[in-house]
This record gives structure tokens, sequence and C-alpha cells, in this order.
């Protein structure tokens, strides 16, 4: 019995939590975070009830994945279908709390990867990827002071997400040393960010075989033409309206973004 009150009381707990995140969206105002997701399982559940609510017809098929570093267990969260834009697309400043960019990479599901009991293999899951390509993570947050809310609540808003602008790719990404991969990132032409390598674990594909195991089992299986973008190479550039954004990964491609 006790154990089952418990469980209803961490239920009802995702369940406030979800109507406060959804809330947020409808008014277009930030809310002050309080007592929130006290596990990662928590957060993921928070997330999955604002998906089922803000996309009721439609199965999530674009998500961020990343990790801080290579002895921290990666993180997952879904960007919602209609925040996802084509490169070139200008959207409002007004629409955002705060407008952060970051230059990534994201892999492209090409074969269907239902669930099962055994997990992908490090083989299979390179097999199921077809395009590697640019994109832009637009950060962005329904917390108020969210750089002093807890790292779960942060997850539980989509890891503070705003959107994902996407751009060119290439398809024979296999084998690449991206560890020296150049990538710059401009606003209105000036260069925010010039270097090689940068991703927190060096290689970002060092991500794809726990990104797609952990999203099967989420998401009941990944279609073809389901998007995984695979974390910040240039860190977080806070911009303000009235702003066009270029990265460019030499050799892969390049995204445009502007901000009315």
């Amino acid at each position: 019995m006790e154990q089952q009150a418990q469980q209803q009381t961490q239920q009802q707990q995702v369940q406030e939590a979800v109507a406060r995140v959804l809330a947020a969206y409808e008014s277009g105002k930030q809310f002050e975070a309080g007592d929130g997701p006290q596990t990662v399982e928590q957060a993921y559940a928070i997330q999955d009830g604002v998906a089922r609510h803000l996309w009721p017809a439609s199965r999530t098929h674009c998500w961020k994945v990343g990790a801080p570093n290579r002895d921290t267990e990666p993180y997952s969260a879904p960007i919602p279908p209609q925040k996802v834009y084509d490169s070139g697309v200008t959207l409002k400043g007004c629409a955002f709390h705060m407008i952060g960019i970051e230059a990534e990479l994201a892999f492209r599901v090409t074969q269907p990867l239902p669930v099962r009991a055994e997990a992908y293999s490090e083989q299979e899951v390179r097999a199921a990827l077809g395009e590697m390509c640019v994109t832009l993570e637009l950060v962005d947050t329904r917390l108020q002071q969210w750089q002093h809310t807890s790292a779960l609540w942060r997850l539980a808003d989509n890891q503070i997400s705003g959107g994902l602008v996407v751009g060119s790719g290439i398809s024979d990404w296999q084998g690449r040393d991206l560890a020296l991969q150049p990538v710059q990132l401009t606003v209105n032409g000036e260069v925010l960010a010039d270097k090689r390598g940068g991703h927190p674990l060096s290689d970002p594909t060092l991500l794809l075989t726990w990104a797609l195991n952990h999203l099967v089992a989420r998401n009941q299986g990944l279609q073809p033409g389901d998007l995984i973008t695979t974390g910040s190479w240039t860190g977080m550039k806070f911009i303000e309206r009235g702003a066009e954004i270029n990265a460019v990964f030499p050799g892969i491609g390049e995204v445009a973004l502007t901000i009315a």
C-alpha cells in the first residue's frame, strides 16, 4: 500500500509539472520552477506528457541527444514537429524568451528500427543512418531563472530546446574523422566561432548506439526520416533579434537562419 501511494504521489507530481509546462507554452509566459522532477525518469515522463498534448496526432520524429562528457549518461529530448525548420527560415524574435544558438551535426534514420528485446549493435545502428547534416539548435526555455533551476527541470523542459533548423549534409560520413572537423559560426557577418573540433565527446558518433537504442525503446521504434541532433560544437551563443546566422561545417554542409 505504501509503495502504491508513493507511485500515485509521483504520478500526480508529474501531471502537475506537465500542466505547468503546457500553461507556459499556451500563455507564452515563463514560470517559477519550484518543486520538480526528482529523477531522470520523471523528467522524461514530463517530456512525454507535454508531447502528448502539444502534438497528439504525430509521433516524435526529431530528437536532441547529448552528453557533457564520456563519463556521464547521455540525455534525450523531443523537438516538437512544429519547431523543426528548413535552412533559410525567418523566425519572429518576439516568439522567444531568449535566443541561444548552437551549431550541431544531426543524423537521419533511413531504415525502420522496431522495438525488440535485443539491443541494436553499433554496426546495425550505423547501417540504419544515412545523411549527416548541419543544424542550428535554438535554445529557449519556459523556466524563469533557468540558470539556477535544477538540471532535471531543464531536462523536463525538453533540455531547454526552442527548435531546430536543418541544413545540408552528406551521406558518406561513415569512417570520417570528426575529432578535428572545422566549424564556423557567424552572426551578421561577425565570426563567433572558427575552430577545429569542439564536440564534448570529440566525436558525436559515440552517442549514436546509446541514442538509437534509447529512442527505439522510448518512441516505439524509429522510422525513416527521423532526425537526431547530437550536441553543440560551438557552445551556446546568445543573440539579439534582427540577426542573420550562418553555420558551416566545411566538407559537410551549412545552415542559415534569420531572426526578425
